[in-house]
């Protein structure tokens, strides 16, 4: 069986091996939880809604301090069960339906990894015989923490190249350990709802330092393949100056990026459908995405074509 499975239209289901991480490193830790005073007052006796909005703030809340008592790890593992799914779910839809050829040598730049959601959606999506590197960034220690425990569930390794790492301060330098000026390494840059305002403010990033950033690889590697993704919640109907704050550090993003081009031909909004962690129940769920390539759209539709290191 898949490690994903797709039993209906955009349905996506975790296979045997997934449900058994999901069990093992989120639902019962979180069912089996210490009763401290803390958990009791504001998971326990709350309800989900307290839960997502109060406490994680819809996904963007500060995971590096701790919540009235909570300290990170908690808000960690509540962030596991109820974003992780929704978030590991429509990166596999991204990658799975819209990104175009990826190579056999790929290093996958995670910005804002969380406990290695959209790295597991791209492991899940085309690992094989791909030789893959991942690079997770994020600020919070107990995230780092998180995805070094998932990366080895159950004793095999998603990814036994890469890095977990704060800031993109040395994101270069570890890039120059992995690629050679004449392979035909692709790097791929992935932002699964890292690029909104609050959550760039948390991370102590502006645009223009990221862009620098990517701008500075992007330079220096220029004879390879990129793609940069992105995702982020819709825009409400009717809401003009809504969708300015959901999307403007994208937007912004890609007006640095010029030599990039989308890989988008139809729709920017994609629809799937998941179980929750919580109660079983199926959650639809609609977001938003783009794909950049500093190559033609040609093919994008076709799916087929420091840090603490994992391993040095």
């Amino acid at each position: 069986m898949s490690y994903i499975y797709c039993p209906y239209d955009n349905y996506y289901k975790p296979g045997e091996s997934l449900q058994t991480l999901f069990e093992e490193l989120v639902v019962q830790p979180f069912e089996n939880h210490p009763l401290t005073q803390a958990w009791e007052y504001h998971v326990k006796n709350q309800t989900q809604k307290y839960h997502r909005n109060d406490i994680l703030q819809q996904g963007s809340a500060n995971f590096s301090k701790e919540f009235k008592g909570l300290p990170p790890e908690d808000m960690v593992l509540l962030y596991c069960v109820y974003y992780m799914p929704m978030h590991l779910f429509s990166s596999y839809h991204i990658f799975a339906k819209h990104l175009g050829y990826v190579g056999d040598k790929v290093i996958f730049i995670d910005f804002g990894c969380g406990p290695l959601t959209s790295g597991i959606a791209f492991w899940a999506a085309f690992a094989g015989h791909r030789d893959i590197t991942c690079i997770g960034i994020d600020k919070s220690e107990a995230m780092r923490e998180k995805a070094e425990e998932i990366n080895q569930e159950g004793g095999t390794h998603f990814f036994r190249k890469g890095w977990l790492m704060p800031n993109c301060d040395r994101l270069l330098d570890r890039l120059n350990q992995y690629i050679a000026n004449d392979d035909q390494t692709q790097i791929i840059f992935n932002f699964c709802y890292s690029l909104a305002r609050d959550t760039l403010d948390i991370e102590n990033l502006s645009v223009e330092n990221l862009s620098n950033v990517l701008i500075q690889i992007i330079q220096k590697y220029n004879q390879h393949k990129m793609f940069v993704i992105y995702q982020n919640p819709p825009i409400p109907p009717g809401r003009d100056l809504q969708s300015s704050y959901l999307h403007e550090n994208w937007h912004s993003l890609k007006t640095q990026l010029s030599t990039f081009h989308s890989q988008i031909t139809e729709s920017n909004t994609a629809q799937f459908r998941y179980d929750s962690l919580v109660d079983g129940s199926p959650v639809p769920l609609d977001f938003y995405f783009d794909i950049l390539s500093n190559e033609s759209s040609d093919y994008s539709n076709n799916p087929y074509q420091g840090g603490t290191p994992w391993n040095n």
